[in-house]
């Protein structure tokens, strides 16, 4: 295995009160961690800040001096609270400067605002740190800028995802490591967090150079695997090895989710899939059809929610329902077998229970899910009972049904 120097560090700062208050989710600061990774870097913070320029000034004179990247975005545009360009210059002991050719494109917009002050809050954006290289902006207004560092660089840009993506390329572009290989990441199932990091840190006792994090979602545990001091292949083999040692859980090995998982091996092998669901209302086919190319194999979902349309379109039995419920495994494996008949697919899932909050009894509680796989020759179902509230019980239900139709469809070695 070859080593490298171990990799640049960079932070990764949003800008924006909104964030700060909760009020709208931050999706800039993991796409743009996740961008640094794979160009090089080893991103060690991501904050998100209040549009203030004291506040911003100073965590951007420790961030510049402790990181050889600091990619802050947010706080570009032309309101009284963009202040990202001011608390910037501040930091960085530099001057803001008028840009030319910045202004003649901003005039226009500029001139359309009836209000005078907004006119001269649209030219602000022209402002330029002092020997900042400028991003010309592709759509909106705001410019980005890349200005050096005692360290490395300040890289600033614009809030709007659209916005800040190209710019994003075109300024880390000149310090992208071409020897960097990304994070591997190794989607897991089935496992708990704490379960999964042990499993892979024994994995790993043989591997040097490799940064190990464990990512916990309800039912499902991504194990990342970054390059700090290995290569390409040193990294590949590490994933090799903490794959084989979380087996069978481990479903991907590139990022793939699992549905994309269900889509890629039921074509491998030319299966066709349909579900029949109650619970989950049809989350389980979304999944399926977010994921482009699932029209080769995924036929289709019968949402039945109600007992009639079990009947009607599944050909639950009237019997059944009536001794059974429609929580039951009964039930579960006439949706299975309906919905492969009526369908016509080699494998269908049926998966019904009680999300809650209300419905649930003793013998049947809240949370309590019968799931069936019916293929050309068996049926196999059987129960889990899920903690929490209504939305993660049907979310840990769509994952363990996606992951039954894995198991159904994977290639056989």
């Amino acid at each position: 295995m070859s080593a490298r120097r171990a990799m640049p560090s960079a932070a990764v700062i949003v800008v924006g009160t909104e964030l700060v208050l909760g009020l709208r989710p931050d999706t800039n600061g993991p796409e743009i961690a996740r961008f640094l990774a794979a160009a090089g870097y080893a991103p060690r913070t991501l904050f998100a800040l209040p549009d203030d320029h004291t506040h911003l000034a100073a965590y951007l004179r420790t961030a510049i001096a402790d990181h050889d990247l600091v990619v802050v975005t947010g706080g570009l545009g032309p309101t009284h609270d963009d202040v990202t360009r001011e608390a910037s210059a501040d930091a960085l002991g530099l001057a803001l400067r008028p840009d030319s050719h910045l202004e003649r494109a901003l005039q226009a917009i500029a001139e359309g605002h009836r209000e005078p002050r907004a006119a001269a809050q649209v030219l602000r954006q022209a402002l330029v740190i002092e020997g900042a290289r400028v991003l010309a902006p592709s759509i909106g207004t705001a410019p980005g800028q890349v200005v050096a560092t005692a360290r490395g660089s300040l890289v600033l840009l614009p809030g709007p995802p659209a916005e800040m993506r190209p710019m994003l390329a075109e300024a880390v572009e000149p310090f992208t490591s071409a020897e960097a290989p990304p994070p591997r990441v190794l989607g897991c199932v089935g496992i708990r967090e704490s379960d999964a990091q042990l499993r892979a840190e024994r994995a790993l006792e043989s591997h040097t150079g490799v940064a190990l994090t464990v990512l916990g979602r309800p039912s499902l545990v991504d194990v990342v695997l970054i390059a700090d001091g290995t290569d390409g292949s040193g990294l590949a083999a590490a994933a090799d090895d903490v794959a084989s040692a979380l087996a069978p859980h481990c479903y991907a090995t590139d990022g793939a989710t699992l549905a994309e998982v269900v889509i890629r091996d039921a074509t491998a092998r030319g299966i066709s899939i349909g579900s029949a669901e109650s619970c989950t209302g049809g989350l389980v086919a979304a999944a399926l059809t977010d994921v482009a190319g699932s029209s080769a194999v995924f036929r289709g979902s019968i949402v039945a929610y109600a007992d009639d349309i079990k009947r009607s379109a599944l050909s639950v039995s009237p019997g059944t329902l009536a001794t059974h419920g429609a929580v039951s495994e009964t039930s579960v494996r006439e949706m299975a077998l309906g919905a492969r008949e009526a369908l016509g697919v080699d494998v269908a899932l049926g998966i019904t229970g009680i999300a809650g909050p209300a419905g649930g009894t003793a013998e049947k509680p809240v949370g309590l899910v019968w799931f069936a796989i019916a293929d050309h020759t068996t049926v196999t179902a059987g129960p889990v009972t899920f903690r929490g509230d209504r939305a993660l019980v049907r979310t840990r239900a769509t994952v363990h049904a996606l992951d039954l139709l894995r198991r159904a469809v994977t290639p056989r070695s």
